[in-house]
Formats: C-alpha cells, structure tokens, sequence
C-alpha cells in the first residue's frame, strides 16, 4: 500500500482535530506562544473540524484534504480555498489555509502532494493564482515552500488568541507551475 492523499470526510473529523493538536504542538514550540498551544483542546478542535468539513459541503471552493500512510493512518492534512480580504490582495485568487504532516512522516512528499491537491482543486474550482500565509519564525516551512516556488509577497501581523502573530505571504501567480509538481507524489485520490 502506498502514501495516499484524498479529500476529507465529516467522519474524518475526530482524525483531524488530533492532526491539528500534534502537528501544531510538534512545529511551534518557541516560535507561538505557550498559551496558543495549550489552548489545543481536542473537544474544541473536534467541533472546529466537524463544523469545516459540513461547510466543506455548502463551499463549492472549499477544499479539506487528508494525507494517509501506508496502514491508511491520517498523518497530514491541508485546506484551501477562494481568497478572502487582505488574503485577495496579497496572495491571489486562492488561499491554502493550512498544510501540515506529523514530524515523524515529514519528508517522505506528503508536504508536496497536498500542495498539488490544494493548487489542483482551486484550478477546477477556477482559481488561477494562490498563497498562504505562513509564521515567520518556521524557517522549515518557509523554506519549504521557497523550495516549490512560493515567493514572498508581504508580511503582517495575524490576531490569534489575543496575541499577534508576524506571518509571511507566500505566492504562486500561476498554480499551473505549483499544480504540475513532479508525479513522484503519494497516490492522490482525486475526484
């Protein structure tokens, strides 16, 4: 069996709450404040998921995807969709909200493959350009996404739980270039 990437489910929530709890608590230790990761409850996270992948429904835009192991254990997960607000005015037409992998599964594509089912579901949805914002303190993942062709467009400070957070914009102007990464990807599971 091999590494495989499909789009989330409301069943998949339980899974991606405790995603989003471990891979927040494994990449900012000293780089977000202490409170912002205690306050990862799994109860709150679990109906924060529930309620995106019902939404994910009514948002024909809205892309929510899982990233899988080999036993089809959920080890990363990224979402993406239509820009909104200063998002519109510095990274593009579409915007990946989040893209994670547990640290022990890093490196292994999983990172790029959700990357390619973000910028190929907002190509169909009619998204031509896209970005994300990213913590300026997570060197890794900047120079991950340096690494496929992001390029710095701005930076600002992000309200999260009361304290503010400086964050980068990283954009592709054209997502074909992003959405025509090398095929040595997980399997994606597309529609």
């Amino acid at each position: 069996m091999s590494l495989t990437i499909r789009r989330a489910e409301p069943t998949d929530a339980p899974a991606l709450a405790e995603l989003h709890q471990v891979t927040w608590q494994e990449t900012y230790p000293g780089i977000l404040p202490a409170p912002i990761l205690e306050g990862l409850q799994l109860p709150r996270l679990y109906r924060r998921w529930r309620a995106d992948l019902i939404g994910q429904e009514a948002d024909l835009d809205q892309g929510i995807f899982i990233a899988e192991d080999e036993d089809g254990v959920p080890v990363g997960f990224a979402t993406c969709g239509a820009a909104r607000g200063i998002a519109l005015d510095h990274l593009g037409q579409g915007e990946i909200a989040m893209v994670y992998v547990k640290a022990s599964d890093q490196g292994r594509g999983l990172g790029r493959g959700l990357m390619l089912a973000c910028s190929r579901w907002m190509l169909m949805r009619g998204m031509f350009s896209a970005g994300l914002w990213v913590v300026r303190g997570n060197g890794s993942a900047r120079r991950f996404y340096e690494g496929i062709g992001g390029r710095k467009t701005a930076e600002r400070r992000d309200p999260m739980q009361g304290w503010m957070i400086p964050v980068v914009g990283y954009a592709w102007s054209d997502l074909t270039e992003l959405a025509g990464l090398p095929e040595d990807m997980p399997v994606w599971n597309g529609f």
